[in-house]
């Protein structure tokens, strides 16, 4: 490479450094980390000094508490700003009044899950409403990435939010199933039965209890599962259930 070339080269990777103004800055390692190619997770980084950290928090609410249609608990709008940066450097806002049931999953998985307020959640389901949430249609976040960039970030900061591992991804896979697809309506699973909707999450949850798969592997699983599912093919319990001498599976 020529020393104009290489010098061409710098210079544009000076212009990718800061684009987007002062709020897009980001440093070298960051820009090497997106360009890439490789998946990083919050699982696996070291660096919290700039990755996988929250800005702002604990998490405050303010206001009266809002009830909304179809909805039988209430939502609070939180008091200040809070972002997170994720493992790519990454960052995600949830703004001042942003309506949160500090919960974040579907309801309808509430059973599998547990207690769906606990502080190891709040932040996290903060961030994932701010861009996804119900009554959150104002804010300049809603919807501004895609569904499963949104998604995968849930998981990011449950795991930073203290959330153990594996309830990370079981949480994770209950919004990648039960969560919206704003800009794939074609893949959306909001039309089938309930019922067929937890009988998936009951498996999926058993196979990440046996098994602790990588989120990527979850995304694999939810994928592969929801094809058969938008085919109108009966459903049908997973292989690796079926073959599986585990007695909990029986």
């Amino acid at each position: 490479m020529s020393r104009m070339t290489k010098g061409r080269a710098f210079f544009a990777v000076g212009l990718l450094l800061v684009a987007g103004g002062a709020g897009a800055v980001i440093g070298l390692p960051e820009y090497l980390a997106r360009q890439s190619g490789v998946a990083s997770t919050c699982l696996d980084v070291e660096d919290r000094a700039r990755f996988c950290r929250f800005i702002g928090g604990p998490l405050q609410m303010s206001g009266e508490p809002v009830f909304m249609e179809n909805f039988h608990h209430a939502f609070l709008p939180t008091l200040a700003k809070i972002d997170f940066i994720d493992a790519t450097g990454d960052r995600w806002t949830a703004p001042p009044n942003t309506l949160t049931d500090g919960a974040t999953i579907p309801v309808i998985f509430a059973p599998l899950i547990g207690d769906r307020q606990s502080r190891e959640y709040l932040m996290a389901a903060a961030l994932h409403d701010a861009y996804c949430g119900v009554g959150n249609e104002g804010l300049a976040t809603f919807r501004t990435r895609s569904w499963r960039e949104v998604h995968r970030m849930f998981f990011e900061a449950l795991l930073v939010n203290g959330t153990p591992p594996k309830k990370a991804k079981i949480m994770y896979a209950a919004v990648f199933l039960g969560g919206p697809r704003w800009d794939e309506p074609e893949r959306s699973l909001s039309h089938l039965p309930e019922a067929v909707l937890r009988q998936e999450m009951e498996w999926c949850l058993k196979w990440i209890e046996l098994t602790d798969p990588t989120p990527d592997e979850i995304e694999q699983w939810m994928e592969e599962r929801e094809k058969a599912l938008l085919s109108g093919e009966p459903q049908a319990i997973p292989d690796y259930l079926r073959d599986a001498k585990d007695p909990r599976n029986l």
